[in-house]
């Protein structure tokens, strides 16, 4: 007894141990979630000059950006767009690129709706590879034939005889997918820089406005901090864990199963205390030995030859015995039983 409270004692204080010992390793392998963000910033920009058709009021042959123009005088617009963009962290992908330009004819004094609006490509679709950088830039240079389109726009305007403030608007459209080096996370580029133009066939002054959308872009991605070294220990205090555990829950069902088999034997000791005759040993070769089913089945057998029942204890299996002449009629009780 003493013994078996020693080990249920050390069963219980190893499961404690492993059970702190696997809380301990959970909340530092697994500590929290870190969030990692990745991001890009651009910074966009149009640098242009007006050249103007020959006439007698301006000797230089173009005016600089940011100045009032008149229309009518314009011949052409020499253009630079220049797309750059800067991430966190290295990236690799494709981005397509093209110039377009869009004629807008807009109702007078109406910023609700518009006649029409009709799109032209200038330059055919490129691409531009990103490998392994954190930064990119694209240029372009284009002539915009001012007159060409403005031309476009009259004709229009002369036909359906409507009043109308247009507008060119040309500009840069990046776009692609690029995806983070380290984590194969993917961001989306979905950019324009431009410039708009008033349209006219009057000779007004107008001023040439930069259209430039310098996108800001952030994903903040949930990842888990790896600590391979203490998973493996987890595993390992799990794997110990459960090895204890079971046996613990076997030394459990072998003590209900040892205490069952001798309150078994002490309530039939005590049920037939009158009948039943302790012994110390017995020879079985001097007998045949003609084993029943039951203890009913050796009381039935005593009631027909009226001879006691002898009681032999052992530690893992214990006999009831009716001895009648040569034949010996035996009940046996064992500990898994």
């Amino acid at each position: 007894m003493r013994m078996n409270r020693i080990r249920k004692r050390r069963y219980i204080v190893t499961l404690i141990l492993l059970f702190c010992i696997g809380v301990a390793l959970f909340s530092f392998g697994f500590k929290g979630r870190k969030d990692v963000k990745y991001s890009y910033v651009e910074n966009n920009s149009v640098d242009y000059k007006v050249f103007l058709k020959e006439n007698s009021f301006f000797d230089a042959p173009y005016l600089e950006k940011n100045k009032t123009y008149i229309t009518s005088l314009i011949n052409y617009i020499d253009t630079t767009f220049s797309y750059k963009i800067k991430f966190n962290q290295n990236v690799s992908g494709d981005l397509k690129y093209k110039v377009i330009a869009e004629i807008k004819a807009d109702k007078s004094n109406n910023d609700v709706g518009n006649y029409w609006t009709k799109q032209y490509d200038l330059t055919e679709e490129q691409i531009s590879s990103i490998k392994n950088k954190d930064n990119h830039e694209i240029v372009v240079a284009q002539n915009i034939d001012y007159n060409h389109f403005n031309d476009i726009l009259n004709s229009f305007i002369e036909e359906y005889k409507l009043p109308a403030e247009s507008s060119l608007k040309v500009y840069l459209q990046v776009k692609g997918d690029v995806a983070i080096d380290k984590t194969k996370e993917v961001m989306n580029v979905d950019s324009k820089v431009g410039l708009v133009v008033p349209l006219s066939k009057l000779a007004i002054e107008g001023k040439i406005d930069i259209e430039n959308n310098n996108n800001q872009k952030e994903i903040i991605q949930s990842k888990e901090p790896v600590n391979n070294l203490l998973k493996i220990l987890l595993i390992i205090d799990i794997l110990v864990f459960v090895y204890n555990l079971f046996g613990y829950i076997k030394f459990l069902i072998s003590k209900n199963n040892n205490l069952s088999y001798r309150d078994k034997i002490k309530k039939l000791n005590n049920d037939y205390q009158d009948i039943i005759t302790n012994v110390k040993s017995i020879d079985t070769d001097k007998f045949s030995i003609i084993n029943v089913e039951s203890f009913e089945d050796l009381i039935s057998v005593y009631n027909s030859v009226r001879e006691p029942i002898n009681f032999l204890y052992g530690v893992k299996e214990s006999k009831y015995f009716i001895i009648k002449q040569n034949a010996c009629y035996m009940y046996t009780i064992k500990k898994e039983d």
